[in-house]
């Protein structure tokens, strides 16, 4: 959580510039356990904040912020639900010009989740770690755009989440 919180103030200067994007996801997580072989796959909603470090838009940072809208069995009736995410990232692009633009991001994602089990009770999970990305930007008008993007985040314990998203972004 430092770690994010510690690139997120880093990355707050380059959100001074006047060209951006903003963008809302619909993610499918699937979080793998390290202590069983079976997964969950609960989603989130996500908001995204970006900027570009340099003129040809083609280098920039991002900001995250997911929040839990359902959730999956686990295993052995242990229902999984995200209750919130943070992340920060570097991200390098094609050219904004090009009407389809692939990418790739690197960062620091922290997900907090619930396990509840069915006799009621409940415990909580933290995921965080160095996260990889590929996407692609597909242009629909001049300010919009849709974004498909997989996502591996890997956890020092062995845990593995990974994350399948689709989003509509706007530039500003």
């Amino acid at each position: 959580m430092k770690k994010v919180l510690l690139a997120a103030t880093l990355a707050l200067p380059m959100f001074a510039q006047a060209s951006g994007y903003a963008g809302l996801d619909i993610v499918s997580s699937k979080i793998e356990p390290d202590n069983t072989s079976a997964s969950a796959k609960p989603e989130v909603l996500q908001f995204k904040f970006g900027t570009w470090i340099n003129r040809d838009e083609t280098l920039g940072g991002e900001l995250r912020l997911g929040l839990g809208i359902g959730e999956d069995e686990l295993s052995n009736n242990v229902d999984v639900e995200v209750d919130r995410s943070y992340g920060a990232f570097f991200r390098g692009q094609f050219p904004n010009t090009m009407p389809v633009r692939p990418y790739g991001l690197i960062g620091l994602t922290y997900m907090e989740t619930t396990e509840e089990n069915r006799f009621g009770s409940s415990d909580g999970e933290n995921y965080k770690d160095i996260s990889l990305g590929l996407g692609v930007d597909v242009t629909i008008t001049h300010n919009m755009f849709v974004s498909v993007e997989y996502m591996r985040v890997v956890d020092r314990s062995g845990d593995e989440v990974t994350n399948l998203g689709l989003g509509l972004n706007g530039r500003f």
